[in-house]
């Protein structure tokens, strides 16, 4: 639980909380933007990370509200959705293998957003993020499975190892 707690408080609470606070400050230039980092996956429901899923979806939603809550103000609220990008979160939770994509290079997705920022877009979608938004709307339940995927892929690695049973669940014996 506490890992739950902790992945909802970098990728929600904190982008909220630091908002709330510079909020001020940022209404007093002349001219201010917030950058709010959510995620290609916050389009798409994804099994194999459903806490980061949702935390950034609850960011997505939140970015949309605070930029019409600011829209007669000098602060632009930004939204920066990366693919799966090249980062140490693809030596932790998940590998390149499990989702079989190629990820972003972190150079890459930097320069995507000085880019989108220069250019003022709202929405900064690099890479297969766009593909990712439009076939969340296209085609749900085929981009559903497509990402379902590296489920399947690691729980047939996992049931190789050590197959899951549940406590007090008897096998059926084949008769």
């Amino acid at each position: 639980m506490r890992d739950v707690t902790r992945e909802i408080d970098i990728n929600l609470n904190g982008p909220i909380r630091m908002i709330v606070r510079f909020l001020p400050h940022l209404k007093m230039q002349e001219r201010a933007a917030i950058v709010n980092v959510s995620s290609g996956l916050a389009f798409v429901p994804i099994a194999i990370l459903p806490v980061y899923r949702a935390a950034k979806t609850a960011l997505h939603s939140f970015t949309q509200s605070l930029r019409i809550q600011l829209k007669d103000t000098n602060v632009i609220v930004f939204e920066l959705a990366p693919p799966i990008t090249g980062t140490p979160l693809l030596e932790g939770d998940i590998s390149a293998d499990d989702v079989r994509v190629k990820p972003m290079d972190v150079e890459a997705l930097v320069q995507h957003a000085i880019d989108g920022i220069a250019k003022d877009p709202l929405k900064i979608r690099p890479g297969l993020s766009n593909l990712l938004k439009l076939m969340s709307r296209l085609a749900p339940n085929f981009i559903l499975k497509q990402l379902d995927k590296p489920i399947d892929r690691m729980l047939a690695r996992s049931q190789r190892l050590r197959p899951f049973r549940r406590p007090g669940h008897k096998r059926e014996s084949q008769s």
